[in-house]
Order: structure tokens, then sequence, then C-alpha cells
């Protein structure tokens, strides 16, 4: 009788933790390879740079983006638009332009350069003109800080693939969602290379061999990005989107494009103003 008790207390053990095993269930495929966090975090910073080769100021906005990724490693994604006078190709100096960076400058008001926006937002007293997105270098750093602070709606995870066969770069992009968002959301994903070598002004003349960084090459996405399924942007969301884009030999008359220097920057925006939050990864 007592052999029959225990027998009996230890199949009982034995389908108990079956129960809890069968419950807790096995990981799924997805599971293993969604790339986004579904942990709660807060935003990061995108500071777009705008820039031109024959700006004088511009080497010390470059720095103070530099200054600002340094001091919060993962959490600032620094894109360099060169867009307008200063950037408009001329015989002897490198043409960093693209197609897209026209629209985003003209879209933030700036007055002078450098400037930059931080997420596309207006940041109370830091304008450089009334209600533009705009803001001299000397206010990045603050705006910023006031970003990283605050929760985001939406947390970003991006795998980057290069096959050398093909010259393609393939983009996973996922998406959790740990709020609503109540206006429409937008993708974006920029191509961007860096340790290109060219001519640049600074304040005590030309540098031949100035080494330019975080260049927008292109987006993936368009101009202003791919709208996302209204239904997907809800808390407890998830979304995975694939791009592919074949890296071209080189830019306009840049040097050969080097790819182990190129990165895949990826934001979400509301409609084609405010980022909310963004990541960059290298694109190999």
């Amino acid at each position: 009788m007592k052999r029959i008790l225990i027998f009996a207390a230890f199949v009982g053990l034995l389908g108990y933790a079956c129960s809890k095993e069968d419950a807790a269930g096995p990981t799924t495929p997805d599971e293993e390879t969604f790339l986004a966090s579904t942990t709660p975090s807060n935003r990061n910073a995108v500071l777009e740079d705008f820039t031109g080769v024959r700006c004088q100021f511009c080497p010390d906005g470059h720095d103070k983006a530099k200054a600002l990724e340094t001091a919060n490693p993962g959490r600032i994604v620094v894109i360099g638009v060169n867009s307008g006078q200063y950037a408009t190709p001329a015989s002897g100096w490198p043409d960093f332009t693209c197609e897209f960076g026209d629209a985003i400058r003209m879209q933030t008001n700036l007055t002078g350069y450098p400037a930059g926006t931080i997420n596309r937002r207006v940041f109370a007293g830091m304008s450089q003109s009334n209600g533009g997105t705009a803001m001299s270098r000397s206010n990045w750093t603050p705006a910023a800080q006031q970003v990283l602070l605050e929760a985001s709606p939406v947390n970003i995870g991006a795998k980057s693939t290069y096959d050398a066969a093909t010259g393609k770069v393939t983009v996973k992009v996922d998406l959790y969602y740990t709020a609503d968002e109540s206006v429409p959301n937008n993708l974006n994903v920029a191509f961007l290379e860096s340790g290109q070598l060219g001519k640049q002004s600074n304040t005590t003349g030309t540098v031949s061999d100035y080494v330019h960084n975080n260049i927008l090459r292109t987006m993936l996405t368009g101009q202003w990005g791919e709208v996302l399924d209204a239904t997907k942007t809800k808390t407890g969301t998830k979304i995975t989107k694939t791009y592919t884009y074949t890296v071209p030999a080189q830019y306009n008359d840049n040097a050969a494009t080097d790819i182990n220097k190129c990165d895949v920057a990826v934001f979400v925006s509301r409609g084609q103003g405010e980022i909310i939050t963004g990541i960059k990864i290298k694109a190999k």
C-alpha cells in the first residue's frame, strides 16, 4: 500500500511539471527571430544635421554631433543631410547631395548653417525661426536630452545583410508597439555612408582630406517613409518589413563605396513630421 501511494505521488508531481511546461509553451520561430524588444523603453534621438562642404562652421557641427553620440552610446542617430547653397555641386568640390535632401531641409525653416533637427520637433526657445524645427548646433544636446527621457510608444529592431555577389543590402525591420498611436506612422529606412575623403571649408580655410561621415545617400522607403497600417500601430502589435537595395559602386563623383563604412538608420515618424524614435545599424 505504501509503495502504491509513493508511486501515485510521483505520477502527480510528474503531471504537474508537464502541465507547467505546457502552459509556458515552447519558443516559437517568430519569438526567436523577432528583433524588437517587447519591453517598454525610452526614445532615441535622431539628429538630422544639415551641412555642406563649403560651410565653414559645419565642421564644428560635426564635432558636436559626434560628442553627442559618444556621450549617449546607442541612443543617438546622426544623419548628415548635405543640401542647400553650401552643398550644391561645384567644380573641385565633392557632391554629397541626394534626391531626398532638399525636401527634408525645406520643411525645417532653417535660416543658417549648420542647422539640425532633433526628432523633427519644435523645442521652446531653441528654433532658428519661429515655429521651425531647425536649431543651431548649441541647442542639439539640450533638445536631445529631453527626448532621451521620454517613453517611446514603439520599439525598433533591425538587421542588415549584404550579398557581395549582387551588391544588394537586405534590411529586416521589426516594430513592437508598447502604446497606441493615434496618428498615422511612417517607417523610414535611410542608407548612410561614412569615411569619404574630400574638401571641406572650415574657419581657417579649406581642408583637402576631410573625413565626411553619416552622409545620407538614399531613403529605401522613399521621401517620407512607408505609411503603416493604422490597425497595427496599437499596444502589443508587431510589424515586420523587409527592404532590398542595390548599393552602387560609387555615388555622384565620390570615391568608391565601401560597404564596411555604411550604415542603415531606421526611424518611425508621425507622418513626415515628428520622429518617435530611431536606431542605427551596420549595413554589413
